[in-house]
């Protein structure tokens, strides 16, 4: 029927079809932010009253904060996803230790009456 290599290679290309899918969502995540930061300084200026030159440069450093933000959020946010499980695995152990103490506290008022 299915030779292994033949499942490997099924399997290596639905991992390939979802990484560029995230790839892609990633990028056109990324041009969202790029143009909604460009955007910024032009309504600053036109509505908000502010005083910065409108040129190609303004624009550009805007649109780089605009992904430096996104970019640093990302990274928290995958920090976040690692930490959370290791945070989690030390609470329970602490939960355990005092559940113990607990326990060894109760037995020694037993053993004393």
């Amino acid at each position: 029927m299915f030779s292994l290599e033949t499942l490997a290679l099924i399997v290596l290309f639905f991992i390939f079809v979802y990484l560029v899918y995230k790839g892609i969502k990633l990028l056109f995540r990324y041009l969202l932010i790029s143009g909604v930061s460009a955007l910024f300084p032009i309504i600053a200026i036109k509505y908000l009253g502010v005083n910065w030159p409108l040129n190609l440069g303004t624009i550009l450093v805007f649109v780089y904060l605009g992904v430096l933000g996104y970019t640093i959020y990302l990274g928290l946010s995958i920090v976040e996803k690692i930490g959370k499980p290791i945070v989690g695995l030390a609470s329970r152990k602490k939960k355990k230790e005092k559940q113990m103490e607990k326990r060894v506290e109760k037995l020694e008022k037993e053993d004393e009456e």
